[in-house]
């Protein structure tokens, strides 16, 4: 999986977050992320609260990538 963009937006209709899979009204930041994986373009969001955990991962880089909903156990603990 190839990344093309990352970055910080004002989401401008709701969308839920792929790490925890709350949802979030439109006016919320958000982070987008922009990939491609063997051909097919794909975007996912995610929220303050999961980048904020995913700073605490040691090691982890945003190719890395998690699945939908991962982060959610781990947040709550």
């Amino acid at each position: 999986m190839d990344q093309l963009s990352l970055k910080t937006v004002k989401i401008r209709k709701p969308h839920k977050c792929w790490g925890c899979t709350k949802e979030f009204s439109i006016g919320t930041e958000m982070i987008k992320s922009v990939s491609v994986d063997q051909g097919e373009f794909s975007s996912v969001y995610w929220c303050k609260e999961c980048n904020d955990f995913l700073k605490t991962v040691e090691g982890w880089q945003t190719e890395d990538g998690f699945a939908y909903g991962e982060l959610k156990e781990l947040i709550d603990g």
